[in-house]
């Protein structure tokens, strides 16, 4: 088995076994096993594996084609995990709790909602580019009112 290999099979099985909170973390538990990776090289796997980081931690992708998020889907962690939203420009900037911002932002990509052109989500902003300056207000108001 290739290196590459044998780490994506370490990784899917430490994820699959537990609850682990950041790359740090996952960097550890290899090095456990005896198997180096550099941040680059665990995202990359990451990616390609599938994985993304959930509210409590990575979270195993499903093989099969994502289900389409709907806007309850989208209430509950907007709800949950929302601080605030600002409209900047075309943009519509949502400020999450910590870590929290991937979780918004995989239901947004989900639902595919008509305003919303894109969106990049780092640990606890998400950048949601829209159309226009009224598309970006629209977009703000309607996740707004999914909050209540």
């Amino acid at each position: 088995m290739s290196e590459k290999k044998l780490r994506q099979s370490a990784i899917k099985e430490l994820i699959g076994e537990q609850m682990i909170p950041n790359q740090e973390t996952l960097v550890a538990l290899l090095a456990q096993q005896g198997i180096r990776a550099t941040q680059t090289t665990l995202s990359r796997d990451l990616n390609e594996l599938g994985i993304w980081k959930g509210p409590e931690g990575y979270v195993l992708g499903n093989e099969a084609a994502p289900v389409r998020a709907t806007k309850n889907e989208l209430r509950k962690v907007l709800q949950s995990l929302l601080v605030t939203a600002e409209v900047a420009g075309s943009l519509v900037v949502l400020k999450t709790q910590p870590g929290r911002a991937q979780a918004i932002g995989y239901e947004l990509d989900n639902i595919k909602l008509p305003l919303v052109v894109g969106n990049i989500s780092g640990d606890d902003t998400i950048f949601i580019a829209t159309r226009s300056e009224s598309d970006a207000m629209q977009l703000k108001n309607e996740l707004e009112l999914l909050t209540q």
